[in-house]
């Protein structure tokens, strides 16, 4: 709780009672110094009436004829403020005391309101930096005891899955604080988690959720004016495990735009491969499989067989469907896989060498530059 009173939330006491009671406020320290004030030349002076009052949580009255025995204070009623059962500031109204007394207990009250209000926005605000902390940890491996996570209400043994949102450009406008969205997360959905990572995507993590559920969820927490611009996927469920729930949705997003020019919303289940082979960040894998690709990408027909092929790989192996979809013959397609067998000594009518083929096409950038171009035309 706060037990501190800054300057800008005393002048709000300040600016709240003034207009009701007609007369000026002064809101001090519990040291008496004036911290905020209707006589803006009183700021910073010290009220000693003010110390007597915390000192003894007791209210002061002070007529003219007083006034002059204590330093900085003026006529009227100083009483203390207080938060948690301590004195954290002391209120005071300058008049004439038969004038001003009936207005000492509203205006306490709404100091001690106003305090109460900042004071749960502040443990809010320290709770939210709590979990960011604790979530960024989770996603970076790093080990958070249960202890911890049971103080943070945060119950890692339900499935949760994560659905990841970001700009679909680099330079549209997009959220740069998200706290007032985790507020209203936690009151509609007191167990979903919402994070932004430095890369400034958007993390939400919710409980036993589809994800075409989780993707509107998060969706709908957005403002208007952003939501048709973003690109955003789900991962895989997991308990125990926001680490893997995050890397799923992420993996995901990267080939679904791999996919696409525009604006992407996709599911983990529409490419598990894929984002599976995202997920393994492979090294020499990633080499050998460029190395089989680069005859076809060098050739002549090169965009007419990758095009030949993602549609053949899209269509399940169904060579009828692929032509179909093509608008060729069926046998101009054959002939086109026989031509990309004869560049990569892969045979695209051979299981293990399509899925070969497959990680080829998600793992070369010129093969995913070419993609996209193909279905631009």
């Amino acid at each position: 709780m706060m037990t501190t009173l800054d300057q800008a939330t005393a002048q709000r006491i300040v600016d709240r009672a003034m207009p009701v009671i007609g007369h000026s406020v002064n809101v001090m320290t519990p040291d008496g110094v004036i911290i905020a004030s209707g006589d803006s030349q009183r700021v910073g002076a010290i009220h000693q009436a003010a110390r007597q009052v915390a000192e003894t949580s007791a209210p002061v009255v002070i007529t003219e004829q007083e006034a002059c025995r204590y330093t900085g204070t003026r006529a009227g009623v100083n009483l203390p403020v207080e938060l948690g059962g301590k004195t954290v500031a002391v209120v005071g109204i300058s008049g004439t005391p038969d004038k001003v007394l009936p207005f000492a207990d509203l205006v306490r009250v709404t100091a001690e309101l106003i305090l109460e209000q900042a004071s749960l926005i502040e443990v809010s605000r320290q709770r939210r930096h709590q979990i960011e902390n604790t979530l960024l940890a989770l996603l970076n491996g790093d080990p958070v005891s249960e202890h911890w996570l049971k103080q943070l209400s945060i119950d890692l043994s339900k499935p949760r899955i994560a659905a990841v949102l970001e700009a679909s450009e680099p330079h549209q406008p997009w959220l740069t604080d998200i706290t007032p969205l985790a507020r209203d997360l936690e009151r509609i959905e007191p167990e979903a988690l919402v994070i932004q990572i430095p890369d400034q995507k958007i993390v939400f993590f919710f409980v036993e959720k589809s994800p075409q559920d989780a993707l509107s969820a998060a969706l709908a927490r957005l403002p208007d004016n952003l939501n048709a611009s973003v690109s955003a996927a789900t991962g895989a469920a997991f308990s125990n495990n926001l680490k893997a729930c995050y890397e799923s949705a992420t993996a995901t997003l990267e080939a679904a735009k791999q996919r696409s020019q525009g604006p992407v919303s996709a599911h983990y289940e529409h490419f598990p491969l894929a984002t599976l082979w995202r997920s393994l960040k492979p090294t020499w894998q990633q080499d050998q499989l460029n190395q089989a690709l680069r005859p076809l990408l060098s050739h002549a027909r090169s965009d007419q067989y990758l095009k030949t092929l993602r549609t053949f790989i899209s269509c399940d192996g169904d060579i009828q469907r692929c032509a179909q979809l093509l608008h060729l013959h069926r046998n101009s397609v054959r002939y086109r896989l026989k031509g990309i067998e004869a560049l990569t000594g892969c045979s695209p009518f051979r299981q293990e060498d399509l899925v070969f083929l497959y990680l080829a096409l998600e793992s070369n950038e010129q093969s995913v530059r070419s993609y996209k171009f193909i279905e631009q035309k």
